[in-house]
């Protein structure tokens, strides 16, 4: 039987999705005085990231890694700053990008974005992926459903790097697990793309938190309500109600994909409505942001807390609905911007050719 050459080896592996293709910079878990810079190389090698807050650079990261897949954490930064930096590796071309970390103080100033259920790589979601870059936010959340349609680790590249891949040279992604994403192998391929902050208990990057400016934000894993067993999900509640007790940050925001007041087609998820509502109540948060139904939809506050559907990133649009709850809904691909000046908020969702559907102003008591 005749060898197999090693550049159809290499055309398996690719087609196998057992090796990503080579993948440019992106920038991961930004703090106030961190920041990851990950890629993938074309072959195992050793590289580095040079970085500095002038384009000059003049500080350099090794990767201690004989690897394809690249991540250099970058510490020691100053919060509220511009950094540059630039990838080189063996052999390869230097790629380079900037970063902000995050603020501090009580007057801070910052936008974040949400965009979900995103991951097929097609025209619309190509079009939401230009409006986030017009929108300029400092971070992304992303409310789940990274990659259609099972989080295929071979999916990956196709239908999220490329899409995002200018947006996230210079602005982090913080995304949550949806039921998509872990159908199969429960969320591997999610787990080994993102480099997220883990400090729940179990130390994973399920489920996790971290501040932004005078903002605290909660990511939760959601697919832990349809997991069998049922101890993960009373951990995640125990962990969630000391986070959320130990924060000192007046804007608070939380994050998982299904949701529990929604009038399109999935509808409110009242499994977790039960659980959560009360302690999203008690502890004062402002905003929690979900997904799996693909359009937008806000409420009025209910027990202080106002409730973002937000799943129109591009795949095909549900039929939005109305509640008694609802103060604006509609079936459309959209993105939400939300901006964060000390003690005041406005958010709108703008859909990809830039019509603002719906605002939002509030100030904190």
């Amino acid at each position: 039987m005749e060898a197999v050459s090693d550049a159809a080896r290499s055309l398996l592996g690719a087609v196998s999705g057992a090796q990503p293709p080579p993948r440019g910079p992106y920038v991961q878990n930004v703090s106030v005085s961190s920041s990851v810079i990950a890629w993938t190389s074309d072959e195992p090698n050793v590289g580095s990231v040079e970085y500095g807050e002038t384009p000059e650079l003049g500080r350099i990261e090794l990767d201690a890694q004989f690897d394809r897949r690249h991540a250099v954490v970058l510490s020691d930064l100053n919060p509220g700053s511009t950094y540059h930096y630039r990838v080189t590796e063996v052999g390869g071309v230097p790629a380079t990008g900037c970063f902000r970390t995050a603020p501090v103080g009580e007057g801070s100033r910052f936008s974040f974005a949400v965009v979900g259920d995103s991951g097929h790589g097609g025209k619309n979601q190509l079009e939401v992926a230009e409006l986030l870059e017009r929108l300029e936010p400092d971070l992304v959340l992303h409310t789940g459903d990274v990659v259609y349609p099972s989080g295929e680790d071979r999916h990956y590249d196709p239908r999220f790097f490329m899409p995002y891949r200018k947006l996230i040279r210079e602005v982090p992604v913080f995304p949550v697990l949806g039921n998509h994403d872990v159908e199969k192998g429960n969320g591997a391929a999610y787990l080994k793309n993102f480099y997220l902050p883990s400090n729940n208990p179990q130390g994973t990057k399920r489920y996790y938190s971290f501040d932004w400016g005078n903002a605290h934000f909660v990511a939760l894993d959601s697919e832990l309500y349809y997991e069998d067993g049922g101890g993960s999900k009373e951990e995640q509640k125990e962990w969630l109600e000391q986070d959320l007790k130990g924060t000192r940050q007046p804007w608070r925001f939380v994050v998982f994909h299904r949701p529990i007041y929604s009038s399109s087609e999935h509808g409110s998820d009242e499994t977790i409505r039960e659980d959560l509502e009360p302690i999203f109540a008690l502890h004062e948060v402002d905003m929690v942001f979900s997904g799996h139904d693909h359009d937008y939809e806000r409420t009025v506050p209910i027990k202080g807390v106002i409730y973002v559907v937000s799943g129109g990133g591009g795949r095909d649009p549900y039929e939005a609905g109305r509640n008694k709850w609802t103060t604006f809904s509609k079936s459309t691909h959209h993105a939400v911007l939300v901006r964060i000046d000390g003690e005041h908020l406005s958010l709108e969702a703008v859909e990809p050719d830039g019509t603002v559907i719906d605002s939002l102003d509030l100030d904190r008591p």
